[in-house]
């Protein structure tokens, strides 16, 4: 079957003030397209039918991967596979490169962006929850001056996001994680391993000499509209040791705190009963200093 493209006129500048141009203040439908993983096939189905597409693959310094003092910076081109296989992140962010690790396939990680991840407002993504944990800035440019908003703030609902009209995002920052952490990133899916999940979960906690945990912190992916924080469920394993009890009212908390949806892939008390499962599962294995993977 041969699939038609509706026409549109392909820019592609070659510096950031020009790509800001590009789609400030015009009329029609201007997309931004980065690696194309998700624009492309809704543009193939006829979902969107934008008349412009504004490529950022000559803007090479937003594809950079880089040690700013103690903060990570990813431009918002830096690939999925890039960002698993970097030296830098595999050491320093562990937990980031594992959700990067489990976006999709192989074919899509190495065309996929982490900026492009971002602004699609996948509520099932891998690296939000991750980045949410690691407690990420998203670095905005405008024609004007430009922003920073905390991951938290980034995600806005369904599909949503911060980001105006206007706007690019240009790097992702990531605080140095604390000394000592454990972090891990599980997904279920109710496919294959290179679904989106169900749910996800990426976890990040801190113990003490005595084993109690000083601070904990739970992404969860695929159980509301946006990926979210667990606070709740954060709160009550703050300062406890992390037995099989405490980690059961964790995941308890946890699922409650979610907002599930029910679709083709499973229920909304499927996917609180998952929660509870992989929640407990994970923070078992870090507890016990075992793979998450």
């Amino acid at each position: 079957m041969t699939v038609r493209l509706y026409p549109f006129q392909l820019v592609e500048p070659e510096t950031l003030a020009a790509a800001l141009d590009a789609v400030a203040g015009r009329d029609g439908d201007a997309r931004l397209v980065a690696g194309g993983t998700a624009l492309v096939p809704m543009i193939r189905l006829g979902l969107v039918k934008p008349d412009r597409l504004i490529s950022l693959h000559r803007l090479p310094e937003l594809a950079a991967i880089r040690r700013d003092g103690g903060i990570l910076e990813l431009g918002a081109m830096a690939r999925l596979a890039d960002i698993h296989t970097a030296p830098l992140v595999r050491e320093g962010w562990p937990l980031l490169a594992e959700a990067a690790r489990r976006v999709a396939t192989p074919a899509i990680r190495v065309s996929g962006t982490i900026g492009g991840n971002l602004c699609y407002a996948e509520a099932a993504s891998d690296p939000g929850p991750a980045l949410l944990c690691l407690e990420a800035e998203v670095r905005i440019a405008r024609s004007v001056g430009g922003r920073t908003v905390p991951a938290t703030d980034f995600f806005r609902g369904f599909y949503e996001t911060a980001l105006q009209p206007g706007e690019i995002v240009t790097a992702i920052r990531v605080p140095a994680t604390p000394g000592g952490a454990r972090s891990g990133y599980v997904k279920f899916t109710s496919r294959s391993a290179e679904d989106r999940p169900l749910v996800g979960v990426a976890a990040l906690v801190v113990p003490d000499s005595s084993g109690r945990w000083l601070d904990a912190r739970i992404g969860l992916g695929g159980v509301a509209p946006t990926p979210i924080r667990a606070r709740r469920a954060e709160a009550t394993l703050r300062g406890e040791s992390p037995t099989d009890a405490a980690l059961r009212a964790t995941a308890e908390a946890a699922a409650r705190e979610a907002e599930p949806l029910s679709d083709l892939m499973g229920s909304a008390d499927y996917r609180r009963e998952m929660i509870r499962v992989w929640v407990r599962r994970l923070l078992t294995m870090l507890r016990d200093g075992t793979r998450s993977s």
